[in-house]
């Protein structure tokens, strides 16, 4: 999965931004997961509760410049790749975003073939970067699982089912084992039965949450508000 900010005053911008990263994802079959704001001191204010793969800053914006809100980012972020957007790059700007550890410049408006270049390489970096993992034995012998790959953990007849993005495997743990080693990861138990990725919901019902994979996971009415404000800290927004 990438997870991708798109920061530019320009709403149109940031609508035709979304659909070619959509696009992305769906002919290269990559989860992707979108937030764009309308400011840097917007993005920032929320920036706390997240965790992106991809920020594409717009260098000229009113207020607070692409600039001074990378700067802000990567005193609390080392990690996330930057991508600066502007019609008109000049060489004291290109030296600026180095300064910033930026990984990229586009030029607007943006072409499609250069987008897809940029996200497929951040991708396969990210690929063979290391990421947390978990190891699990069962009758079949060792998998080991990185953990951004879990969709959801359920039990089935008092055994495990872990679901993820490339295959199911069954082991022989408690659902409480897990909900300890994911304890800082971004799941949350909404019913007894399962464990959910939050990076992964679509959309609620009353009883159910319905996963950008097809996957439809009951929902705990006692738990579904406590479900709700999980999902409100993890997107930056308020209940």
């Amino acid at each position: 999965m990438l997870k991708i900010a798109i920061c530019d005053d320009i709403k149109e911008y940031n609508k035709n931004m979304e659909k070619y990263i959509m696009r992305y994802g769906q002919e290269n079959h990559v989860e992707v997961k979108i937030q764009s704001y309308c400011s840097g001191e917007y993005l920032l204010m929320f920036y706390h509760k997240k965790k992106y793969d991809i920020i594409f800053l717009d260098f000229e914006m009113p207020e607070m410049n692409g600039l001074e809100v990378a700067k802000k980012i990567r005193e609390i972020d080392n990690q996330v790749s930057l991508i600066f957007c502007t019609a008109y790059f000049t060489l004291p700007n290109i030296q600026s975003g180095y300064d910033v550890e930026a990984t990229d410049f586009l030029k607007k408006p943006v072409f499609y073939k250069k987008l897809e270049t940029i996200l497929s390489n951040i991708y396969h970096r990210k690929l063979t970067n290391k990421e947390e993992k978990l190891v699990i034995k069962n009758k079949d012998g060792i998998f080991t699982i990185q953990i951004s790959d879990i969709i959801f953990i359920e039990t089935i007849n008092k055994n495990i089912l872990i679901h993820t993005t490339k295959e199911k495997i069954y082991c022989y743990k408690k659902m409480y084992d897990f909900e300890n080693i994911l304890v800082n990861q971004r799941f949350y138990r909404c019913h007894n039965s399962y464990l959910l990725n939050l990076d992964y919901i679509d959309k609620l019902t009353d009883s159910s949450a319905i996963l950008t994979t097809g996957h439809i996971v009951s929902v705990s009415k006692y738990k579904r508000k406590q479900l709700i404000k999980k999902i409100a800290e993890f997107l930056g927004e308020s209940v």
